[in-house]
């Protein structure tokens, strides 16, 4: 996984040591494509055969997210979700029914900008949540 090579030399930049642990844990991340629990994590990696303590999954991505690799979101006082940080500024779209998570681009950069100038505040960042019911959520009530 050419991908995978590519977060190995971002560990390693940030003085990060590569292990098996650590692999397995961007593995799972980058084959998800949504953000994850610790939790689902750890479930993931012992449906792959992968014996890592809970405590360990944690520990990692608690020195991911220090380091930048990682991002913890939290959604509605749901467990804390964790996401690779892969450059591309994103908002989520939640279902209430399934809290299935898709990524949004982001429509917000220039209504930013224009707040910055207009106010003269230094915008650090914005996040944005917004919450429906997915497809398949509708096609069951609908029934």
């Amino acid at each position: 996984m050419d991908e995978l090579i590519l977060w190995k030399k971002r560990l390693k930049d940030k003085g990060i040591r590569w292990t098996k642990q650590r692999a397995a844990l961007l593995r799972v991340l980058l084959q998800v494509k949504r953000p994850l629990s610790a939790q689902e994590i750890f479930v993931e990696l012992e449906e792959e055969g992968i014996n890592l303590r809970l405590s360990t999954v944690y520990r990692n991505l608690n020195c991911f997210k220090a380091n930048g690799i990682v991002r913890n979101l939290n959604f509605d006082q749901q467990e804390n979700k964790f996401e690779l940080i892969k450059g591309e500024h994103h908002h989520h779209l939640i279902c209430v029914n399934c809290e299935e998570i898709k990524p949004l681009d982001c429509p917000l950069q220039e209504f930013e900008a224009e707040v910055d100038q207009k106010t003269d505040y230094a915008i650090l960042e914005h996040r944005m949540k917004m919450y429906g019911i997915c497809p398949n959520c509708q096609k069951k009530t609908g029934d």
